[in-house]
């Protein structure tokens, strides 16, 4: 994108060769006059950045700011005069300025100006969009159910919201849940509900990212801290300053880390990689994990001083199987906003929605807007049946139905002659079969499979697979 630029100012040889010099360095400038003829400029065609004259006939570059301001808010402005003096620099700079330089001008110091405030421009531009996509409509909404449950959770979620402390913040709020259950939709629902709603809201994964960038990712570095640290750049503590930072798979933080974090709350300040002042912030902390902490303190994995730390407030979300009067508006929803994106209206029949109710969902909330998302691709007819959702019949928890598939002495067995197989059915018994075989460890059973430790985890997970039915010997 090449960023538009309004020159406003009324000495017309030094606006020319302003505009001649942005024009070859990759801006697409004009030039307005005086203020007055500026102001409508913007009115007809908004500026991504503007160079404003101090000293302009009747309309001042001081009111012509302001009036930017209010016409255009999001568009950096650096000012220019001759008369450089530090009040003059000061109103400037109050009244929304990004930068401010003296007559003559250096149009390469220009130049480079130019670019800075661009740059922070498109940052603000992309702050403000996820915050307004995040925040359409009541965030009420976005928790959907009817169960008793979900309205508990709802209740909860607005009383969390509200709990800031006078001076020191607001609490941490430890999310738990099984996979797919909503942690991070609850934890931006929460920020959003909070008088920290207009503040930033910054999610980080920590098992996402890896170990040898999540320090610096997190906490920021100064030029220098290492080898290709060649300009310093703020972490997510300092992006997410007078807001929220969102913490997920916190169980997947290293342990050298957590003791940086615990720092940084007990303390509400961050120090940078390779800085030498803590910079302080005031972030509230959401943390969200579907693994059991406690049993990771236990085994070594996790400080029990960050734990207690974190669990001053503590939101357990139900998986989808305990609340099954949920799935019919979940699943209309999904339905609904799958159908709007592709353009291929969908409805279900009720005896889909009586297999989608019947169905364990060992993924969660996030397996059933998959599976509605893919019948909305891949069927055409507008009405959707129980068997158009590839999700067998009836529900078993994910054993296998009619007794095609067949499992003995370590052996799968297969008998189209009795009927259909569903592969799910098949892929279950082969996981719980390899686990046999690997009497529980799972790192065996996935070089079994020859699929990775993490597949195996994300297909346990997936079927449902309890412990005892992979640790049994045969």
């Amino acid at each position: 994108m090449i960023p538009a630029v309004l020159i406003i100012e009324d000495e017309k040889i030094l606006s020319e060769a302003m505009q001649a010099y942005l024009g070859r360095h990759g801006y697409d400038p004009t030039v307005a006059g005086s203020g007055e003829e500026g102001l409508q400029s913007l009115r007809e065609s908004e500026a991504d950045l503007v160079v404003l004259d101090y000293k302009l006939p009747r309309m001042d570059g001081l009111e012509t700011l302001r009036q930017i301001k209010q016409l255009a808010p999001g568009t950096e402005v650096v000012m220019l005069t001759a008369h450089g003096t530090v009040k003059s620099a000061v109103e400037a700079m109050r009244a929304g300025a990004f930068d401010y330089l003296t007559k003559p001008v250096d149009l390469e110091e220009l130049a480079v100006v130019l670019d800075k405030a661009w740059s922070h421009a498109r940052l603000q531009r992309e702050l403000r969009y996820w915050q307004d996509a995040g925040r359409k409509g009541d965030p009420r909404e976005r928790i959907i159910g009817d169960s008793e449950t979900t309205r508990q959770l709802r209740r909860q979620v607005e009383r969390l919201a509200s709990l800031e402390r006078a001076e020191a913040g607001a609490p941490a709020i430890l999310i738990t849940g099984e996979t797919g259950t909503g942690k991070g939709l609850v934890a931006r629902t929460i920020h959003d509900l909070s008088p920290r709603a207009d503040r930033p809201f910054v999610e980080v994964n920590c098992a996402a990212i890896p170990l040898a960038l999540l320090e610096s990712e997190i906490f920021g570095y100064e030029r220098g801290a290492f080898t290709d640290a060649r300009a310093a750049k703020a972490g997510l503590f300092e992006a997410a300053d007078g807001g929220t930072l969102f913490l997920d798979e916190i169980g997947a933080m290293p342990l050298e880390l957590q003791v940086k974090l615990l720092k940084v709350i007990e303390e509400k300040s961050v120090r940078r990689l390779g800085g030498l002042r803590p910079k302080v912030v005031d972030v509230r902390i959401i943390a969200a994990t579907n693994t059991d902490l406690d049993e990771a303190v236990r085994s070594g994995g996790f400080r029990p001083d960050l734990l207690y730390r974190l669990k001053v407030l503590t939101l357990a979300l139900p998986p989808l199987r305990e609340r099954p009067e949920d799935i019919p508006p979940l699943a209309r929803h999904y339905l609904a906003q799958a159908a709007r994106e592709y353009r291929r209206p969908r409805r279900l029949h009720p005896d889909a929605e009586a297999r989608l109710v019947g169905y364990p969902w060992p993924g969660n909330v996030r397996e059933l807007a998959n599976v509605l998302e893919r019948v909305v691709l891949l069927h055409e007819a507008e009405e959707i049946h129980a068997d158009d959702l590839g999700l067998g019949e009836g529900s078993t928890g994910g054993v296998p139905r009619g007794g095609a598939v067949d499992a003995e002495r370590g052996a799968v067995r297969v008998d189209f002659s009795r009927g259909g197989v569903s592969l799910a059915d098949l892929e279950r018994t082969l996981i719980v079969e390899a686990l046999k075989a690997a009497g529980g460890n799972r790192r065996r059973a996935a070089e079994l499979l020859d699929i990775s430790a993490e597949t195996l985890r994300y297909r346990v997970e997936k079927y449902g697979i309890a412990a005892g039915e992979g640790s049994q010997a045969r």
